[in-house]
């Protein structure tokens, strides 16, 4: 019996000295700020940097690759990494854009959607992170593990959205938040999260177009802009493959921060700003591009009883990996994703490494004894 237990010692040690632990934060090469949602991983394990560009990556296998669209990507081994921090460097040569006498480019663009995107029922494990800010200080944070099914990514004239596009089963939550007395501040719901990051379409009429291209001319990318702000208030950019001619990014933002004040049980509020972007990866074996990664920015000015208050609200999306489970509806994809539960899963929290807390939020969870708080609704804030 003493063998036995003295062999399962020595094999659960060499398993822990098996384990190999990157940590560290990466940064780009020219400016030095630190870059979020860069992937880490190999074919057994995979991570991806928070807002402060911090990750830890651990895993059994030798071999680790770094990548991130737009960035020359880094392959190696645990050993070769001998700094915390880790320097990117782009793709995109610093040049003049072209500025384009019409939008063809897009146009053509838009016409490749069938071919490099589904429009057939598919499966996606996923990670979000959504927190709240005050004046500059966190008031909510939530954690989201999950299985969504759509039956389609995108919305066409030959394919328009469907009514009931998503169904959501969610696997792991953790929430916290400190209550306000006369405000609740509505957060979005599976579907308008979902909704935002298949929308890459606009009106090209509206917009002036300028390109930049890539090195070896592997990607090209479009920004755009308003011709007159009167009928249109936003600009961004599509990065382009050359190739095949997909969106692999795509970047929105509101540019008017002139609009008016809406009124609910007395207390005001305004859309400052509003911004989001979406990336996609192809998937090798289905040779069309699925959704990768998504974030969701707005500022929203509330004034109650004569005080003004600035609202910061951030949604990040990473997209795990394509599963043909069954996705098992336990949630409503309408409903204030604040006000959804789950019981909470110390076990699954303890080793999740798919997106490390910054500094700013584990201070937050620290200051708070429950992490389970439950909220009323006072009155519904809107965040677009």
């Amino acid at each position: 019996m003493r063998k036995i237990l003295l062999l399962l010692i020595i094999l659960v040690i060499n398993k822990s000295f098996g384990q190999n632990r990157l940590n560290g934060i990466i940064v780009d090469s020219d400016t030095k700020n630190p870059i979020e949602y860069v992937d880490i991983y190999n074919t057994t394990n995979f991570t991806s940097t928070n807002s402060e560009g911090e990750f830890l990556f651990v895993s059994e296998q030798d071999s680790v690759k770094i990548n991130l669209l737009g960035y020359k990507p880094i392959y190696s081994i645990f050993e070769k990494f001998k700094k915390d921090t880790i320097f990117l460097e782009s793709k995109f040569e610093t040049l003049d854009e072209i500025i384009l006498g019409n939008s063809n480019s897009i146009t053509n663009v838009y016409k490749e959607l069938h071919n490099n995107y589904p429009f057939t029922p598919y499966s996606e494990s996923f990670f979000l992170r959504c927190f709240l800010k005050k004046d500059g200080v966190i008031v909510k944070l939530q954690d989201l593990n999950g299985l969504v099914k759509r039956k389609t990514l995108f919305s066409t004239s030959k394919n328009p959205m469907p009514k009931k596009n998503y169904e959501i089963e969610i696997l792991n939550m953790r929430k916290a938040g400190i209550k306000e007395k006369d405000i609740y501040f509505k957060m979005f719901s599976f579907k308008q999260i979902l909704d935002f990051t298949a929308s890459v379409g606009i009106n090209t009429k509206l917009y002036d177009f300028k390109e930049t291209k890539s090195e070896n001319d592997e990607y090209t990318r479009y920004h755009f802009s308003p011709k007159t702000e009167k009928k249109s208030k936003r600009e961004g950019y599509y990065l382009v493959n050359n190739k095949d001619k997909a969106i692999v990014e795509f970047k929105s933002k509101n540019i008017s921060t002139k609009g008016s004040f809406e009124e609910m049980r007395g207390i005001k509020y305004r859309t400052i700003s509003f911004e989001y972007l979406v990336s996609f990866k192809k998937n090798i074996i289905d040779n069309i591009y699925f959704l990768d990664k998504a974030k969701i920015i707005a500022q929203v000015e509330v004034i109650a009883e004569d005080k003004s208050s600035i609202y910061d609200v951030v949604y990040s999306w990473i997209t795990l990996s394509k599963t043909k489970k069954e996705v098992d509806k336990n949630t409503s994809v309408k409903k204030d994703i604040f006000k959804l539960n789950k019981s909470f899963n110390s076990e699954f929290w303890n080793k999740q490494e798919h997106l490390l807390l910054t500094n700013e939020l584990s201070e937050f969870l620290k200051k708070l004894e429950n992490s389970q708080n439950k909220f009323k609704t006072v009155t519904n804030i809107k965040q677009e």
